[in-house]
């Protein structure tokens, strides 16, 4: 509506679902001709699926209705596959295979490389502060689902303490069980989120939340704060703290850029969601499957598949952006300088 009208006034959330709620799935955007560093191309387009997310919780069923229209468009476009981008993910998470039963197109939640690029992330940041990852305690917000387990996952294996949280007990016990098992990380499982980022040394922020569960005091000094739920509520939290690293998580520096009409909150024309490049690289890949579907099933072994894949076309983590500021590694020292002044 901004973009119609940049003088245009919002009217309430609630009008504005209720608009949302009449107004059909449609194709907004072509994508054509993504050159990749591997030589390949693709072609793609974007597809719109309007609501606003409290009514996922209020009537889940016209959402999933809405994300199956789009679906059957992209279907219409002959597409290969389709990846479900921002809170169209949960719908799936929640209602599990029935969107595939519906459509005759691969869909992909995309979930699978944004946890890659978020391990990479936070893998970076530890370097740019020069943090030991073996000796860090890691605190995973959002743990049991898609993304935060997956992440849980992978880093338990590299690192000396992993906490997870999330709001159902028996959903914490369980990964709990799981990644104290096989894993030589100290596990934690809780449900409050302040106790588990206190005293931790790198957060993920993994929950899809329309307002911030987490506060920006709770953190350290020299804690690394990546933000990947969406939207991205940390990484835009206004505060003078100049002693943490914080940046939106589980993006990815693509080989291309990809302007969109319409500001889907990325900080740079060539820096991209981990979901939208799943697609992608799976489509110059010719790998039309449901490759990340479901919750809970991404494994270590198909996350270092999708990075290996990512490099190869010339997808890898992307640069720091605290909101939409870039931090580049003067910003990086003077964390670095506050972190040891204070």
């Amino acid at each position: 509506l901004k973009m119609l009208n940049p003088k245009f006034r919002m009217p309430s959330r609630k009008f504005l679902g209720n608009l949302f709620n009449i107004t059909p799935s449609f194709k907004l955007y072509d994508i054509l001709n993504f050159q990749a560093k591997s030589g390949e191309s693709t072609n793609g387009c974007f597809i719109v699926a309007t609501f606003i997310p409290d009514l996922i919780e209020k009537d889940i069923w016209t959402i999933f209705s809405k994300v199956v229209r789009a679906c059957k468009i992209a279907e219409k476009h002959g597409v290969g596959i389709v990846t479900l981008g921002g809170f169209t993910s949960i719908v799936a998470e929640r209602i599990g295979q029935e969107i595939c039963e519906q459509v005759d197109v691969p869909i992909t939640s995309g979930n699978t490389f944004t946890a890659a690029m978020t391990i990479e992330g936070v893998i970076k940041a530890s370097q740019a502060l020069e943090l030991d990852i073996e000796a860090a305690k890691v605190a995973v917000i959002g743990g049991t689902g898609d993304i935060g387990s997956a992440c849980a996952r992978v880093l338990s294996s590299k690192v000396k303490q992993l906490t997870i949280t999330g709001r159902t007990k028996s959903n914490l016990r369980r990964l709990r069980s799981e990644l104290a098992k096989k894993r030589k990380a100290k596990i934690i499982a809780t449900t409050d989120n302040e106790a588990a980022v206190r005293e931790a040394d790198i957060i993920i922020a993994c929950a899809s939340a329309t307002s911030s569960i987490i506060s920006i005091d709770w953190f350290k000094p020299g804690a690394i704060i990546s933000d990947v739920g969406y939207p991205k509520n940390i990484s835009y939290t206004p505060t003078g703290r100049e002693d943490i690293l914080v940046f939106s998580g589980g993006l990815t520096q693509a080989p291309s850029t990809i302007d969109l009409p319409i500001d889907v909150g990325l900080p740079a024309p060539d820096t991209i969601y981990g979901c939208f490049a799943e697609a992608i690289i799976l489509s110059l890949e010719k790998r039309y499957e449901n490759y990340s579907f479901g919750r809970g099933n991404i494994t270590p072994e198909k996350i270092a598949e999708i990075t290996n894949l990512g490099k190869k076309h010339g997808f890898g983590p992307s640069r720091f952006y605290w909101g939409d500021k870039l931090l580049d590694s003067s910003a990086i020292e003077n964390i670095k300088n506050h972190v040891v002044s204070g």
